[in-house]
């Protein structure tokens, strides 16, 4: 199988004043292709640092993270690594990361414009998102005018539009009762199949675990065996 991701002894630390938290103690873990897998684990058992590693948004203290048999993140230069991030990396944000001055639909077509796909061909795709995600009749609210689950529908819906590869996951359910979680983890589930997308969630949500082909337990900052 084709390898999407590759960590190899990965440790993170941060500095908080006089303190140093070791966030991650070495990593080891191989995805492939067309993956659907779930990352748990206790709160600050560094779920959510290491897909932060993966996509792209900060760099291994030590050991290496390698993404599409190639891009070594610690060496990326910050253009390459948003070149990435931009065509090849979708990121459910648990803080859903939108921006509060556009609507649903322009936060959704957003990432489209970046990569410069025509505006015919961007309102195609929003469109059928957005009734995938059953936004429709909020498509002209801003984001401080929605719900939680609305705003996380959206922030799904926004990783999803550029079909990318590899879509990273953080606790992407949290916000959203039973029917509007399964209706995402079934569009999810969908890409999966039909595009051969590798997802990689980091959650505690059982509705998630039970459609993972694999979990992975990150205790303490290291893969539980």
């Amino acid at each position: 199988m084709k390898k999407v991701i590759s960590v190899k002894n990965a440790k993170k630390e941060y500095v908080l004043g006089k303190t140093k938290v070791e966030a991650l103690r070495g990593v080891g873990l191989d995805v492939g292709e067309a993956e659907f897998m779930c990352v748990v684990g206790p709160s600050g058992s560094g779920k959510t640092t290491l897909l932060n590693l993966i996509g792209c948004l900060d760099a291994p203290s030590s050991g290496e993270v390698t993404l599409f048999d190639g891009y070594d993140v610690s060496k990326l230069k910050d253009r390459e690594a948003t070149a990435l991030r931009r065509d090849k990396i979708g990121f459910i944000f648990q803080t859903f990361n939108l921006i509060p001055v556009l609507n649903v639909f322009e936060n959704i077509e957003f990432p489209l414009i970046i990569q410069g796909v025509k505006a015919d061909e961007r309102k195609k795709r929003v469109d059928a998102i957005i009734d995938e995600v059953g936004l429709r009749e909020f498509v002209k609210h801003k984001p401080d005018e929605l719900s939680g689950g609305q705003r996380q529908r959206i922030a799904v819906a926004r990783a999803l539009i550029t079909n990318p590869p590899l879509v990273l996951a953080d606790e992407p359910t949290a916000n959203l009762d039973r029917e509007n979680g399964l209706n995402v983890l079934n569009i999810m589930k969908r890409m999966n199949r039909d595009h051969k997308t590798t997802f990689v969630f980091s959650t505690h949500d059982q509705r998630v675990m039970e459609q993972a082909e694999r979990i992975v337990v990150l205790e303490d900052g290291v893969v539980k065996e």
